[in-house]
């Protein structure tokens, strides 16, 4: 479990790395995006800036929020370690990683 912010916080860009890569590679594949596609949902495109903003303004249960929307809507498939930070985060959090 992540002893202090800064972990935390550590284990967010850990995360974001991976699902900001996975996220560029869908919309890059897709080309343009229709308008009724899953990738036009307000706030994947730009997530990794979202998350970051939110973590900024001590919003960390708001930005792990928003890191699982970015995975579960395309959906994304994240790798093990991935989870494996996931997991820390909500355990950080005392939360529950659906």
């Amino acid at each position: 479990m992540p002893a202090s912010t800064d972990d935390l916080r550590a284990d967010f860009i850990e995360a974001l790395a991976e699902v900001s890569s996975l996220m560029r590679r869908a919309y890059e594949q897709l080309g343009p995006v229709p308008q009724e596609h899953v990738l036009a949902q307000a706030g994947l495109e730009q997530g990794h800036a979202i998350v970051l903003d939110y973590l900024e303004h001590n919003e960390a249960g708001i930005a792990f929020d928003h890191l699982l929307y970015m995975i579960n809507e395309p959906p994304l498939v994240v790798s093990a370690h991935c989870m494996n930070v996931l997991a820390r985060i909500a355990r950080h959090l005392g939360r529950a990683l659906a």
